[in-house]
């Protein structure tokens, strides 16, 4: 059985409209756990970060863009930030240990 086009364009805003919904609230549980004062081991702030970071990596495919392409983008920003020596590097080597992890 074929799908017609417009149901697949359905489908696929529907689907980013939930990315963009999941997104969003995951932002705000992020704000709420670090207003509380969760620590860091705490597995509701790493779920929420990973959360995050899953769903931006979906986003950008189905906005076209690969896992690929991101991973190339933040390798590049990354480089910039180092080279232009941004505070989170010169106060803390953060992107310097970004990119080693990248690099494995």
């Amino acid at each position: 059985m074929r799908l017609d086009k417009s149901s697949d364009v359905t489908r696929n805003v529907k689907i980013m409209e939930w990315m963009k919904t999941e997104l969003l609230m995951s932002l705000g549980d992020l704000f709420n756990l670090i207003l509380k004062g969760v620590k860091p081991l705490d597995e509701a702030l790493q779920d929420t970060l990973a959360n995050i970071i899953m769903i931006t990596y979906l986003l950008a495919k189905r906005l076209g863009i690969s896992f690929t392409e991101i991973d190339y983008k933040v390798k590049e920003k990354i480089k910039l930030g180092v080279s232009e020596n941004h505070s989170v590097e010169r106060w803390y080597g953060d992107l310097s240990e970004l990119r080693k992890h990248m690099d494995k």
